[in-house]
């Protein structure tokens, strides 16, 4: 049997499941993430984020609520990369209401 006519239907299968697993994860929600400058940072506490916004490259503010502490991230940490303009990566989840919540925050 010719090898072509067997890699395109095979070609064709792995494209549909490659398709339908992101539809599958962009319906879900799932995690995603943004990077980007910090613009303000709201404590609960000395060790805890209450709320983060950040700016991304095309200047959309996305404001997240802090779901507990995060390792290496306290709000002064925050408030320094704010300071220095460091930009920080902030993978987050979306709630059924359209909350963002952080799942965790990286340089």
């Amino acid at each position: 049997m010719n090898k072509t006519r067997t890699a395109v239907p095979v070609l064709f299968v792995v494209t549909a499941l490659i398709s339908i697993t992101l539809a599958v994860i962009s319906i879900t929600g799932g995690e995603t993430g943004v990077r980007g400058q910090v613009v303000s940072v709201e404590s609960a506490s000395v060790t805890t984020i209450s709320s983060l916004t950040i700016r991304d490259d095309s200047d959309k503010e996305w404001t997240f609520e802090g779901s507990g502490t995060f390792s290496g991230f306290t709000p002064s940490h925050l408030n320094e990369h704010k300071a220095l303009q460091d930009a920080i990566t902030v993978v987050y989840e979306v709630s059924e209401s359209g909350v963002l919540t952080i799942v965790s925050i990286s340089d």
